[in-house]
Order: C-alpha cells, then structure tokens, then sequence
C-alpha cells in the first residue's frame, strides 16, 4: 500500500500524482512549530544531500516510527537510502519555486494514520529548503569539475578521484588500473581542418571512450588531447583489454560533422602495485604512454 500526498506551503509544493489524503493550508516553514524549526537548522549543517538524508531520517524518528527513507534525486537514477524499505509507503515528489528537488519515500510496515501523515507532512517542510541548497550546490560542485567541451569530468576531478580509487583499493585489496590516453598527432587535425573541427575531435573522442568503458570506470579530460580512465577492480589484462577495446572503437571512426577522417590513439596503462601512491600510480601509466608514441604510435602498453 502506497500513500501519496499533496502539500501547498507558501511557495512551496511536494505533489504526487495520486491524492490518498488532503491538502496542508498555506504555511510558513517557520510557522509549523519550533519542532520543525529546529529540525530544518539541523539539515542546514550540511550541504551533502546524502549525509542530510541520513540526518533527516534520523531525526524524525523521534517524532515518527518509520522504518527508513529512500530518496532518488532529480533527473538520475542515483537514490539515497536510509534504513529499510518496508511493504508500506507514503510517497511525495518535491518541488520548490517550480524547482524539481527529487522524490522521497518513507517506509514501513504500520499503515500511517491520519495524524501520522499530517506529522510526516509538517517535518518534510523542514527538509525542502536545506535539500534545495544541497542540490545547488551539488550542481555547482559539478558543474566546476566537468571539462566544458567535452563533458566528461576535467583535471582537477581527476586529482581527487585519482586518490580516493587508491585509498579505496589499498584498503579493500582490490585492484586499480589507471589508462592515459593521447589521440596522435592531434595538431594536424587544427592546422589542416581549424580549431573548430579540432574540438569536434576530441568531443567524438571522449563519447566514443565514454561508450567504451563500464559504468563503473571513470573518465576524465586530462587536458588538451588526453584522456584518462580509472577502471577500478580491474587489474592488468582487463585493462589492457580494455584499453584496446578503446583503441579499436576510436579507430574505427570514420567520419566526424560528416567529414572523412581517420584518428588513432596511444594508450598507457598501470595497474596499483601495494603501498603504492596515486602520483606513482599515474607517472607509470603517462610513462607507458610516451612508450607507446616512441614505438609508433596507434598501440597500447603496459607501464
């Protein structure tokens, strides 16, 4: 059994598409009692959406019996879990000043009374807010770490994410191989055809290793023509495998904005040795890459 709500707040609104129970008059979050306030000058400590959703789970469960939470954010597949589901939900989607901020189910077993629902209703007046501003700033966050051309996550996403997939790795002795990758003599393509067709290289390029690589390995604009892959559980053969799986696809590219073209790629590859840190880490897989362009380029090897 599902419940689904409708709420109206001032500018505020969690609709759902179904209507099990009625409408909350227009109110003031500060309005609802210093239970509420409270609870919203606690989610504004963080502005990490998940460590508020765990924050919001529990603390109404001071007030409610719930078994847990799961909060899927707008516009993606990634949800936020806290505690169990159960058979039992009471469903909203939240939306603020026509701003989407995701949808939220809070679960369990018990069916919710009238008086439960009107509680939970109040607290989730606690949350829009403080969620708003988490979701802001993870776009921000976002925004600053992707490579604008190409989309694909820039230089400076790769330094933090280089060093926790190390940290990671070392303490769950699990393998980690990083793959640099160089389209060849990428200069030709700006000085025969102009900067313009040069960028519509690399965003080919970039989508093309983005096709190739599993949705759990990492990819990043390195800069200029090179790209890096973190491709974590993975150790030397599946990355050498898969670092000519990428070779082969931009290979087999044969036109770009309609034009006729041929473009090849060098690729470095290393895979995390014990105790090893993530700067040794990537100096081995860019020192197989010059390796690779030293023996002719159009290959992959392993550092």
């Amino acid at each position: 059994m599902e419940n689904h709500g409708h709420i109206n707040i001032g500018n505020l609104a969690l609709v759902s598409p179904l209507q099990a129970h009625g409408t909350v008059l227009p109110t003031a979050p500060e309005n609802l009692g210093p239970r509420v306030l409270e609870l919203s000058s606690i989610l504004q400590t963080t502005l990490d959406v998940e460590a508020q959703l765990q924050l919001f789970g529990r603390e109404i469960q001071r007030y409610l019996a719930i078994d847990g939470l799961v909060y899927s954010l707008p516009g993606s597949e990634q949800t936020v879990v806290y505690g169990t589901e159960a058979s039992l939900r009471a469903t909203y989607d939240l939306k603020l000043e026509d701003k989407t901020l995701g949808s939220l189910r809070v679960c369990r077993e018990l069916p919710f009374a009238a008086k439960e629902i009107r509680s939970l209703e109040n607290l989730l007046c606690a949350l829009v807010y403080p969620l708003r501003n988490a979701l802001s700033y993870k776009q921000a966050v976002e925004l600053a770490s992707r490579d604008p051309l190409t989309g694909v996550q820039n230089r400076m996403a790769l330094s933090t994410s280089l060093t926790r997939e190390v940290d990671l790795a070392h303490r769950q002795q699990l393998p980690l191989s990083v793959l640099v990758i160089d389209i060849d003599h990428f200069k030709r393509f700006n000085d025969e055809h102009g900067h313009a067709f040069g960028d519509d290289v690399l965003v080919a390029v970039s989508q093309t290793i983005a096709n190739t690589v599993r949705r759990s390995d990492l990819l990043f604009r390195f800069g200029g023509e090179e790209f890096v892959v973190l491709a974590s559980h993975t150790g030397e053969q599946g990355a050498m495998l898969l670092a000519e799986r990428i070779r082969e696809n931009i290979a087999a590219l044969q036109t770009i904005r309609g034009r006729g073209i041929r473009v090849s790629v060098s690729v470095g590859v290393a895979r995390l040795h014990d105790a090893e840190g993530a700067n040794e880490l990537f100096n081995r897989a860019d020192k197989a890459l010059y390796t690779a362009k030293h023996e002719g380029r159009n290959q992959s090897r392993l550092g």
